[in-house]
This record gives C-alpha cells, sequence and structure tokens, in this order.
C-alpha cells in the first residue's frame, strides 16, 4: 500500500511543479511587462485596435486609428526597474519603413489567481494630433472625415503610439495633397497642416462669373459704367453713345483671405478699350477717340466649406 500512496505522492508533487513552473513561466513572458507591452504593439501591428485600446486601458478605440501596414518588426529590447517601482520597457520596430524606438512605462497590478502577475501602463499610450486646415472645417485623416471646430482650441485628437497619421481634403472647390506625421512617443504632440488650395473648378467658375460681370460692365453705354472696375473721363462734348470692350480679360487668382476662410480674388492685367465719337469745345470738330484703360478686379469667394461658392466683388 505504502508504494502506492508513494507513487501517487510523487505524481501529485510532479504536477505541482510543473504548474508552478508554467505559473513562472507565464509570469516571465506573456504576464511580465515586456509581454504586456509586445501584446499592446502585436495588436497595432495587425490592426486589432479594439485589443489594443484594451491592453492599453482605454473604454473605446480612438476614432482617429494608425495606418495599417505601416508598423512591422515590432520587438523587446530590454526592461529596467525605476526607482518608482514602474517598469521601463524599450521597444524596436519599422514605422513607415524607418527603425524606431518608443520607451513605455508601465505599473504592476492586482495578479490574477493570486499567481498571475498583471500589468498597466502608467498612462495610455496616446499622442495628440493637432489639426489645422486653414480655409475648410472638414479633414480627411487615415480615411474618416472629422469636423475641425469639434475638436477643441487647437483642435486635437488623440491617437495610438506608435502610428503614422496623413490628413488631406478633397472637394469640388478645394483641395490638398495628403501630408503625413508620425507619433512615436506617449504623450508627444504633433502638428498638422493641410495646405488647401483652390481647384481648377473654382478658378474656372470665379473666372467665368467675372467675364459675366464684365460683359454687362460694357454693355451700358456711359462713360463711366455703373459698379465696374474701368471708366473714362472727356474733356469735350461726347456725342452719340460711348463702346466700350474688353480687349483682355483679367488673370484670375484666388488666396485664402486673412479671416481663414474666405478665399480672396485678385484679377490683374485686365485691358478695356472704349471708342468716343467727341466734339471739340473749342473749334466744334468732331474726333472720334479710342483709349486703352488697364484695369484690376477685386473681389472675395465665400462659401466653399458650405460647397456653395459665392463670389462678391469690390
Amino acid at each position: 500500500m505504502w508504494p502506492i500512496v508513494r507513487r501517487f505522492g510523487l505524481i501529485a508533487l510532479a504536477i505541482v511543479a510543473l504548474w508552478l513552473g508554467s505559473v513562472l513561466a507565464l509570469n516571465l513572458t506573456v504576464y511580465s511587462p515586456a509581454g504586456h507591452v509586445a501584446s499592446y504593439l502585436r495588436a497595432l501591428e495587425s490592426g486589432d485596435y479594439e485589443v489594443a485600446a484594451r491592453h492599453a486601458g482605454m473604454p473605446e478605440v480612438p476614432a482617429i486609428v494608425p495606418l495599417e501596414g505601416e508598423l512591422q518588426d515590432a520587438r523587446i529590447l530590454g526592461s529596467a526597474t525605476l526607482q518608482s517601482g514602474d517598469i521601463l520597457v524599450q521597444t524596436e520596430y519599422l514605422l513607415g519603413g524607418q527603425p524606431e524606438s518608443t520607451f513605455f512605462v508601465v505599473q504592476a497590478r492586482e495578479p490574477v489567481l493570486l499567481f498571475f502577475r498583471t500589468w498597466a501602463f502608467d498612462r495610455p499610450p496616446l499622442g495628440r494630433l493637432e489639426l489645422i486646415v486653414p480655409g475648410d472645417d472638414r479633414v480627411d485623416v487615415n480615411g474618416r472625415q472629422l469636423l475641425v471646430s469639434r475638436l477643441g482650441v487647437p483642435a486635437q485628437t488623440s491617437v495610438f503610439v506608435p502610428g503614422v497619421y496623413g490628413a488631406s481634403l478633397e472637394t469640388e472647390w478645394l483641395a490638398a495633397p495628403e501630408t503625413f506625421a508620425t507619433l512615436r512617443e506617449v504623450g508627444e504632440r504633433v502638428q498638422l497642416r493641410v495646405p488647401l488650395e483652390p481647384t481648377t473648378q473654382l478658378v474656372e467658375r470665379t473666372t467665368a462669373a467675372v467675364e459675366d460681370f464684365l460683359n454687362g460692365c460694357v454693355a451700358q453705354d456711359v462713360l463711366q459704367p455703373v459698379g465696374c472696375p474701368f471708366g473714362v473721363t472727356i474733356a469735350d462734348r461726347v456725342v452719340g453713345a460711348p463702346q466700350w470692350t474688353v480687349l483682355d480679360y483679367p488673370d484670375v487668382s484666388l488666396e485664402l483671405g486673412v479671416d481663414r476662410a474666405t478665399w480672396s480674388l485678385v484679377g490683374n492685367s485686365g485691358v478695356a478699350e472704349v471708342t468716343i465719337q467727341v466734339q471739340s469745345l473749342f473749334d466744334g470738330s468732331l474726333e472720334e477717340v479710342t483709349e486703352l484703360v488697364p484695369f484690376t478686379v477685386l473681389g472675395v469667394v465665400r462659401g466653399t466649406a458650405l460647397d456653395e461658392p459665392v463670389l462678391n466683388l469690390y
């Protein structure tokens, strides 16, 4: 009987030793500070942002997530214990094809089942993306459109670290190529400016409106067309009606106004021609006078942020 008891005792001890060894192994890998950070990075690398948010200690995924495929080959370089007792973990990875490194700080939490240690970041591994979009309230970041006015002052949104973030905007009237920002450090704040420019459609529409306006000006048979950028003064007597013609329509350009919401219009190099029959007050002789009148058109385009551009000329 005793041999049987001894045999079962040895089996029990072996099971306990195996279990303790498994606990030790898990605490040194999966349930280690480095393991916690590695799990977070693996989730980011695979695009599993719900898991990444859970490891980050966040209740939900940020509105903007990193560009997929930009984070690669993440690994742990080492760890060290700080004076506070927290653990500093150094990581290395490729971000946008470039080698980068980030330090994370993790803290011990209550163990699970009394044996398995758990860890958490001392603060969520996030950065701040500050968005500047002069000329519009909209911006597309990593495929999601945001309204800048709803992001506070300055306009910011929290994003995972590490990550690559691209901002752009393309509407019928305004467009900007995608610009990128890379966040590597926890708590880092990066400014991302979207340089909007008028589209060809907006310039063509504005130019057509200016030309229609000038055609209305030359249809006025007066020396000083009302509300128009050109006119002449004649000292002698005018016989009949002046005849206006636009020889050169102005070259229209649009630049962002000082209010960062409207677009200032400048039309340079315009030339009008007026033909007038004039009778001399000195000797009564008649003469046909032709005069070239250079002019510039100024105005402002409003409503591009609402996709309803309106041109007002000065």
